[in-house]
Parts: structure tokens; sequence; C-alpha cells
């Protein structure tokens, strides 16, 4: 009985590290395939400041893979406004993101043409572009 018990849970507990493993590689493959989209500060009355992720002030970070644009918001700024816009200005994705609720947003991009876009993300009174390409 002691023994059933044991190959029973030495069974389980290798079922869980393998998922547990298969997780961890496909979470580490997903985060070597995205890239960062640098975001930089839209204030044309003192032209335009690169930020990088090391600057604290900055809640927002945003990354992309082959299917999707991830937009992460490590504080709550309230209520963002999320713009993709094309090479020729028009905005052909648009979200508003309550980031008290709901601190990242995936926007699929795979069906985009190829070309250039520029996301924009606006709260308060800050106001933020980064561009890329698909």
């Amino acid at each position: 009985m002691f023994t059933q018990k044991y190959i029973l849970m030495k069974k389980i507990n290798f079922s869980f590290v393998g998922i547990l493993m298969l997780l961890v590689c496909a979470f580490s493959f997903q985060s070597v395939s995205a890239l960062d989209v640098p975001l930089k500060k839209d204030d044309p009355s003192q032209g335009t400041q690169a930020l990088t992720r090391s600057i604290s002030i900055i809640p927002v970070s945003v990354s992309l893979n082959d299917t999707e644009l991830g937009v992460s918001f490590s504080k709550s700024v309230g209520v963002a406004q999320v713009s993709i816009v094309d090479a020729t200005g028009v905005i052909v994705y648009q979200e508003y993101v309550d980031t008290n609720s709901t601190p990242q947003t995936y926007i699929e991009v795979g069906g985009f043409d190829s070309g250039n876009y520029t996301l924009k993300i606006t709260y308060g009174t800050t106001s933020l572009k980064g561009a890329f390409q698909l």
C-alpha cells in the first residue's frame, strides 16, 4: 500500500515537473522571439526625447513578436489610449485600457499588412510613441 502511494505520488510529481518545464520553455522561447519597441515622449514643443527602460517614470513597456504587440503597464496610470497608425497616417487600431484592472493588453498584428507603424500611448498629460515594422 505504501509503495503504491509512493509510486503514484512519484508519477504525479513527474507529470507536474514535466508540465512546468514545458511552460518554462514555451515562455522562454516567446521572450527570445519578442522584440522591444522603444518608446519616445511625444512632445512637439520640446522635440522628441528618447526614453529607455531604465527611466522609472515611464511605467509602460512594449514587446513585439510575429503575431502580437504586447503593452504592459508596471503601475496603474488610469485609462490609457492605445493606438496604432500606419505609414499613411490612418489609425488601424485603437483601444482604451483601464490600467487599474488590466495592466497588460495584447494586440493581434498578424493580419496587418507589411510596413511601418507607429504605436501611440496616451494617458493623463503623457503621450508616448514608438515605431515598429511588420
